[in-house]
């Protein structure tokens, strides 16, 4: 019995999977095969929305939306005081053993910076997400006793605003845009600018997909899309609101980059401060959208 047992506890650090194939155990990534055998020895977290989770989710999973983790519109990590009180009603604590799972490409992947940021060290990511989940889902709420969680932050995983502006004239560190071309280009407009901050270079994070899925590529092919950038500087990863940078962020730590923040106010806020340098900037077009509001005014007018 107990060796059995032992086997069990080994088995959940030594059958982790990359994309279907064997991982060393030390890769965070894990499969939907391995979940299904190995779920009994993790918390199993379940990222997305409640009313998402109270529809159907992996039988036993809890429920922590990754949204509740974060101030409104602005998408930034909420302050560690509130959630520490946030995770330890939901019975979290730095040495549970973790596994994400989310909806989509980018969710798990923002929770994991989240956690890993806050200092949990046992994380593992569902690769696919629910989507790649082919067992039966679960109505039943699943809860873990209250805990007592304490964040231990690392500063040296999250960039601030300002951090990121005295970067840009730092020759060690790597400025890395997770967008679209044609938000980095300036021709896509998500906040009062469009363009990117200065020096970026732009790896879309989509193309860390296998094309039509939510499953990361291999690790020989994800080395490839990554394999011009130099592990030896700091690499400073953005997107819109930071979510599609979190992508970014676990491929590189995946593929042994040491040095990786996320830039949490991303492009949301770099984009609407005049007093930061972009370049290809353009700006957004806010007639369309004055000249729809006139005509809804108007309709509300006339009934």
């Amino acid at each position: 019995m107990v060796l059995a047992v032992g086997f069990s506890i080994l088995l959940l650090f030594s059958s982790a999977s990359y994309a279907g194939k064997a991982s060393s155990g030390k890769r965070p990534l894990v499969d939907a095969a391995w979940l299904a055998q190995n779920r009994a020895h993790a918390v199993l977290v379940d990222l997305r929305s409640k009313e998402a989770y109270l529809e159907g989710h992996i039988p036993g999973a809890i429920s922590v939306p990754v949204d509740g983790l974060q101030s409104k519109p602005d998408d930034i990590l909420l302050p560690v005081p509130r959630l520490n009180r946030i995770l330890g009603e939901s019975g979290l604590d730095l040495g549970k053993d973790v596994v994400l799972y989310g909806e989509g490409k980018e969710m798990a992947y923002l929770g994991y910076w989240m956690f890993d940021y806050l200092g949990m060290k046992r994380l593992h990511v569902l690769n696919g997400g629910i989507e790649a989940w082919k067992g039966d889902l679960s109505t039943s709420v699943a809860k873990l006793p209250p805990s007592v969680f304490r964040a231990k932050p690392d500063p040296r995983k999250y960039a601030t605003t300002r951090y990121v502006r005295a970067s840009l004239i730092r020759p060690n560190v790597i400025i890395l845009d997770a967008r679209t071309p044609g938000e980095y280009k300036g021709t896509d407009v998500r906040s009062l600018r469009g363009g990117h901050i200065p020096g970026a270079i732009n790896i879309n994070f989509e193309r860390n997909y296998e094309p039509g899925s939510t499953i990361l590529k291999p690790v020989s092919e994800l080395s490839k899309i990554y394999g011009k950038l130099d592990k030896r500087k700091e690499v400073i990863v953005y997107c819109q609101t930071g979510t599609r940078a979190a992508n970014t962020y676990f491929v590189l730590k995946e593929l042994g980059f040491p040095k990786v923040r996320d830039y949490d106010a991303s492009w949301i806020v770099w984009g609407t401060r005049l007093d930061l340098p972009a370049a290809d900037v353009s700006y957004f077009n806010f007639v369309p959208e004055m000249k729809a509001i006139k005509k809804l005014e108007k309709g509300e007018q006339k009934k």
